[in-house]
């Protein structure tokens, strides 16, 4: 399974969980659109996307552009959920940290807790937490906060959900991700973050021509 796929100078990245493990010998890339987790966790927020752009600006994202990765390849170098200090981790993170300053993608899209506190760890924001302290509430509380401070001109980290919202919890998680009883997930990330990348439309190279 190759370790990354897309374009690192596009202003859109997808930062994932870790390869699949019983899969990784049979898929391609991370997120491969063949395994069943990419249409669970990111082609309903995808659709709403790209809808509400279009509608509004006859634009569509060159999602053929998208740098996508994992934090991690083997899903067993994962810490514990309930552990702050990463030793094993450091080089990684501090490897995609370099890739970030170089590159200084405009919007880095983390799907679930670890990927988000890896990137979190990656950009030296501070404190460091355990990563089982991201859970749908507090995951939605960082979105709305960097959804609301978005600067095309920095790295914008936003979380979103993981495997939690095709699983058993899955109302919950609506609603604790959006803030509100009856709330729809992809529909309210979805439509923040079209409304930024419309906002900052003539700032970002991301269209397809």
């Amino acid at each position: 399974m190759k370790k990354e796929v897309g374009n690192k100078d596009f202003a859109i990245w997808l930062l994932g969980d870790s390869n699949p493990k019983h899969w990784e010998d049979v898929l391609e890339t991370p997120l491969d659109p063949r395994h069943p987790a990419r249409h669970s966790i990111w082609t309903p927020l995808l659709d709403v996307i790209q809808d509400r752009i279009f509608r509004a600006c006859r634009r569509r994202v060159d999602t053929s552009m998208i740098y996508i990765r994992n934090a991690v390849e083997d899903p067993d170098n994962k810490p514990r959920d309930n552990i702050v200090a990463w030793p094993d981790l450091v080089y990684l993170v501090e490897e995609f940290g370099e890739l970030l300053q170089e590159y200084r993608p405009g919007l880095l899209l983390c799907f679930g807790a670890f990927s988000f506190e890896f990137a979190r760890r990656s950009l030296k924001l501070k404190p460091e937490r355990a990563f089982r302290d991201w859970g749908a509430r507090t995951l939605g509380e960082q979105f709305r906060s960097s959804i609301g401070e978005f600067e095309p001109t920095r790295v914008n980290v936003l979380p979103l959900l993981h495997t939690s919202i095709s699983r058993g919890r899955f109302k919950e998680s609506h609603d604790y991700f959006s803030g509100q009883e009856g709330g729809n997930y992809f529909e309210f990330a979805g439509n923040a973050i079209a409304g930024k990348l419309m906002q900052y439309q003539s700032a970002l190279r991301i269209w397809i021509e």
